[in-house]
Formats: C-alpha cells, sequence, structure tokens
C-alpha cells in the first residue's frame, strides 16, 4: 500500500467502547494528522489493534476515554507523548535497540490523549483488549484471579518485548499494509499470538510488585462495583442507588465494605469525580457544569475535592491534555 493522506476521520476506532476527539489541532479540519500507512482492525467484542508508519503532520491532541483493559505498544521509530490520567509519559525508541514497550493497565474508565508532533515518523503497533473480554474467557478460579491480579491497580509499565514478539509485531505491521481475507485471517491469529505472550508479560510485570489482594462477592456473580457504576450516573442518592440493586441501604454498605474495605459513599463520590474527567474533556463542559453533574452545589467545593484527587485542579487537567 502506498502512502496516503490520514485524516481524523480514518483513525476513528470502529469499537464502540472507545471514543476520539481531536482538539487545538495546529491546522484545519480538512488538513491530514498523519501521512503514510495506519490501520484499524477490530477482531472481537473487545480487542482491537492499529499499525501505524506515518509522520505526524501536525502538532495536535487526540483524546481517547479508555475502557477498562490493557494496552500492548510495540515502538519501533518515533518518540510518543502522551497524558494518561493526571500525568504525561514519553515513550522513544533509541537508535540502539529494535523496540521500546510499553503496557498500560487500566482499571476504570479513564482519559488517554496523544500529543502528535509534526515532522514525527511514527512506526509502531498497539494492541488494546478490554478487561470484560479477558475475564469472559477464563476458564477456571486460578484464571479469574490472574485478571483480579493484573487489574488491581491502574499503572504504566515499560518493558523489552523477546525477539519472538517483535518478530510477529514487526510482521504485523507489514501484514496491515493489505486488507485480503487472507491476509486479515492472518492478522487475527498473528494478533492473538502476541496476545498471549503480552498477558503473561504484564502479570509478570504486576506479580513483582507488592500488595495484591482482591475478592468479590456479590451474589449475583456480577461485580458489585460494575453494578453501582451503571447505577451512579443517573441516581444521586445512597437510597435510590440501594432501590436500584434491590437491596437496603445498610446492607449494600456492609457488603460493599466486605468485599472491597471501602466505604460506599467514598467510592462513589470518586467514581464521579472520574466521570468529571471525561465531561472536562471529551465533552468539553465548563467547570461549572461538571461541578453541577458531579453533584456540587458549589464549584469551589468541586474544584476543592478534584485536587485533593487527583493532585491538580480541574483546569490544570484541562491543560495537561492540550497542546504542549
Amino acid at each position: 500500500m502506498s502512502e496516503q493522506d490520514i485524516y481524523m476521520n480514518d483513525i476513528q476506532p470502529l469499537s464502540s467502547a472507545l471514543s476520539f476527539i481531536q482538539q487545538n489541532a495546529s491546522q484545519p479540519d480538512t488538513s491530514p494528522i498523519m501521512s503514510g500507512q495506519f490501520h484499524f482492525n477490530t477482531f472481537q467484542n473487545g480487542l482491537t489493534s492499529h499499525a501505524t508508519d506515518a509522520v505526524e503532520e501536525q502538532n495536535a491532541n487526540i483524546t481517547t476515554e479508555l475502557p477498562a483493559g490493557i494496552s500492548f505498544n510495540f515502538l519501533f521509530t518515533g518518540t510518543i507523548d502522551y497524558s494518561f490520567g493526571s500525568n504525561k509519559y514519553q515513550l522513544t525508541n533509541n537508535s540502539d535497540q529494535a523496540v521500546q514497550g510499553s503496557i498500560i493497565v487500566n482499571n476504570t474508565d479513564e482519559i488517554l490523549t496523544r500529543h502528535l508532533t509534526a515532522g514525527m515518523h511514527i512506526r509502531k503497533l498497539n494492541i488494546f483488549v478490554e478487561q470484560q473480554w479477558l475475564t469472559s474467557r477464563c476458564q477456571t478460579e486460578a484464571d479469574r484471579q490472574v485478571i483480579n491480579d493484573i487489574f488491581q491497580q491502574q499503572n504504566v509499565y515499560l518493558w523489552q518485548p523477546e525477539q519472538q514478539a517483535i518478530s510477529k509485531a514487526d510482521a504485523l505491521i507489514e501484514l496491515n499494509n493489505e486488507n485480503t481475507f487472507s491476509q486479515n485471517l492472518t492478522t487475527e491469529h498473528l494478533t492473538m499470538e502476541l496476545l498471549g505472550y503480552c498477558v503473561d508479560e504484564v502479570y509478570r510485570q504486576v506479580t513483582s510488585e507488592p500488595g495484591k489482594d482482591s475478592v468479590d462477592n456479590y451474589t449475583s456473580g456480577q461485580s458489585l462495583k460494575a453494578t453501582l457504576d451503571n447505577s451512579v450516573a443517573g441516581l444521586h442518592t445512597l437510597a435510590e442507588i440501594a432501590q436500584q440493586l434491590n437491596m437496603s441501604v445498610s446492607t449494600l454498605q456492609r457488603q460493599f465494605k466486605r468485599n472491597y474495605g471501602l466505604n460506599i459513599s467514598v467510592y462513589i463520590k470518586q467514581r464521579r469525580l472520574e466521570a468529571a474527567k471525561k465531561s472536562l474533556l471529551i465533552n468539553e463542559l465548563s467547570i461549572g457544569e461538571v461541578a453541577f453533574h458531579a453533584g456540587y452545589n458549589h464549584t469551589s467545593n468541586f474544584i476543592n475535592a478534584f485536587k485533593k484527587s487527583f493532585n491538580m485542579t480541574p483546569a490544570a487537567y484541562v491543560k495537561l491534555h492540550k497542546i504542549r
């Protein structure tokens, strides 16, 4: 496939779980953001990949809301700057190494912003797998414990992939230059093989760190946190949430405390602050509007709570994800 202009619409993900927005581009929306080759694959609901071998044409930001999942990156050429949550990161490949790898473990909906740099040549492969996709394929309690261990905390890891994994990643970038039935089957096969290696690697990274313990005994078999998260958005009081879950407030408080060691009111407050980050960047609401939707009557109280939780004000958080 010959070099081509790549526009924002070309990199819109096919997965409905992801949402992209371009902000503060240095060129009009009609201008290409990259030139070269870009290919996006959705294999199954919850598993995607994209391969890039292109030059970034603009200084621009691309903001994504990631669901709970793991992002595996194989960087062959270039430097990638990005903001994830409340921190900035840089992934760069020096000339003395074939590939630099990174792993982003995300255990809740979180904002990621890629900062594009005009003139930067990027050659990379990314595989993103959602937590629910991994969990649905667990066959034993031991499998489920591995996934629980991986998602105990949100983190970013640097790693040096082995040669076998590098070869598969390189082959996937080259295969993505074609779009035939045979090549698509080969791409899916190689992606699955590489994913197995990557999951083993992230588990090794996680288990090398202390402090892992997770139990979820919600009697319905569904995660109480997941059920609660689906209820929080439109409900404002603990009584309303308990009613939605068909249990008393005291039972909800007790069961949540037993399963997670957390006060449920503290957890709900934190989840609403997490949602506020999306509203600030993806929905582009004002700080006052976001404060109201998060349940705060006074914007100053919201700002103080946001700063206490994320070590920066809402305004500083928005600035972090803007053009450098």
